[in-house]
């Protein structure tokens, strides 16, 4: 393309149109999320536009006020208007009289070149002049919006404003040396290079702050988003808490019961076991009466005991224990009737000394509990069948012991929280949770689950190998 077939009137008309047209676009695409300021800007465009189809339609005729005045103070207003919008959206306070003074000085000034003075190439540098300082100034604010909000729009309006400024400053120092025409709508390379910036001003303008709009929406609504789900987060927290608290309470509570109540039954069964032995003597068909009065106590004082050792457990005396040992002295342990009830415990280890440092008395009432466990929670009328084996994995020594009983529920493999969960009908649900805290104190872990192959249960209790002086197991 060649200078000579650009005809500056109709780029001025086409880009006015845009500068129209673009603006209300994005005010239609805004929604929801038009602002003030955003109202400002568009119509800062519109004052454009308006000063842009103004100059295309130009002619000799036309009145001076009309061609000169008018069309300039729509220049300088629209320009200022996106100034004072740019400023809005950065916090900064209304400048509307300075922008009105500065608008009407801007006038003044080239009024006085024109009618004054008369002197064309004095009043067109000016007026490029002026225009070129606001394209630089609503450049260097779109750069402050991009820092302070890191938006890729007001980076690129930056950029489109500074090739703006740049085209209108060159043009009003060629012509104040003289190297261009004085006529805005003359056929050369000064004109084709004003009007590409204001078409990519009106195009690539009102994009950009679009863009800018629309980011700052997105962001607002990850905002939002976060902001719900942390209120989420933080009210599933505070439930929590307050769960703990109350099972804290009622801890405290059950603790206070035990204590008060294991003396007066203390008390209870020593004067149940004078009165069994007086009656004696007396009549032996009240004996079994007693008998039942008595393990029924014993039971109650059992349960009471679990509850403050749960709440209060006692610390761990350690000592290099022998896990076979344990297993040999928990079998002993084990009610007649328990063992009667357990078709046959089968004990086998792989390893000949399996020691760990621990207390013995503590790892004793893991196992039994676990194998009470495993024979209690049988199916009525079948015997159940019991495995124990020790083994060596790594570094650690584990005791599995598996059954091929009903196995243990859904309910207590998906918990984490096993307190007061029990398998049995009459069971507190303590035993598990007393056993796991104990292996946790030993520096191991108490894994239960239910077999893969044939049903059943299966318990690990996984310990740290105890090492001797020499580095030796």
């Amino acid at each position: 393309m060649n200078a000579s077939s650009f005809d500056p009137a109709t780029a001025y008309l086409a880009a006015g149109f845009l500068y129209v047209i673009m603006p209300l676009a994005a005010w239609v695409v805004m929604g929801k999320s038009r602002t003030l300021a955003a109202g400002i800007w568009c119509g800062g465009s519109l004052s454009l536009g308006l000063a842009s189809l103004l100059l295309s339609f130009r002619t000799p005729d036309m009145p001076g006020w009309v061609a000169f005045g008018v069309m300039n103070a729509f220049f300088y207003g629209g320009n200022l208007m996106h100034v004072v919008g740019l400023r809005m959206e950065l916090g900064k306070r209304s400048t509307w009289p300075i922008a009105l003074l500065v608008g009407v000085g801007m006038l003044g000034i080239q009024e006085f070149f024109r009618l004054g003075l008369e002197s064309v190439v004095l009043r067109l540098s000016w007026v490029l002049l002026a225009m070129g300082t606001l394209f630089a100034w609503t450049a260097w604010l779109a750069w402050q919006v991009h820092k302070k909000e890191s938006s890729s729009s007001a980076r690129w309006l930056t950029q489109v404003y500074v090739f703006g400024a740049l085209a209108t400053l060159v043009r009003a120092a060629r012509v104040l040396l003289g190297m261009s025409s004085t006529d805005p709508l003359g056929v050369n390379w000064d004109s084709v290079l004003t009007t590409s910036s204001l078409f990519v001003m009106s195009v690539f303008g009102s994009v950009a702050i679009l863009g800018l709009y629309l980011e700052r929406s997105t962001r607002r609504y990850v905002a939002n988003e976060v902001a719900m789900r942390s209120q989420q987060t933080s009210q599933l927290l505070g439930q929590q808490i307050a769960n703990l608290d109350r099972q804290r309470s009622m801890g405290e509570l059950a603790g206070a019961m035990a204590h008060e109540m294991a003396q007066p039954l203390t008390v209870v069964t020593v004067e149940l076991g004078l009165l069994r032995h007086e009656m004696r003597a007396v009549d032996d068909s009240r004996q079994s009466q007693v008998e039942q009065i008595l393990a029924h106590i014993e039971r109650v004082s059992n349960v009471l005991k679990g509850i403050r050792n749960f709440i209060r457990p006692a610390e761990p005396d350690f000592k290099p224990v022998n896990l076979l040992v344990v297993v040999q002295d928990v079998l002993q342990l084990l009610p007649a009737h328990e063992r009667q009830d357990a078709a046959d415990i089968q004990v086998r280890t792989d390893v000949l000394s399996p020691m760990v440092m621990g207390d013995s008395v503590q790892l004793s009432q893991v196992l039994l509990n676990v194998l009470r466990n495993a024979v209690q929670a049988q199916v009525p009328g079948k015997p159940v069948h019991i495995r124990i084996h020790v083994l060596a994995v790594d570094e650690r020594l584990q005791v599995v012991v598996e059954d091929d009983g009903p196995g243990f529920s859904a309910q207590l493999l998906g918990s984490n929280d096993v307190a007061f969960s029990s398998t049995k009908k009459d069971g507190m649900g303590i035993g598990l949770a007393i056993s796991r805290r104990i292996a946790v104190q030993h520096g191991g872990t108490l894994l239960w689950r239910n077999r893969a192959h044939g049903g059943g249960a299966q318990v690990v209790l996984d310990l740290p190998v105890w090492m001797v002086s020499k580095g030796k197991k």
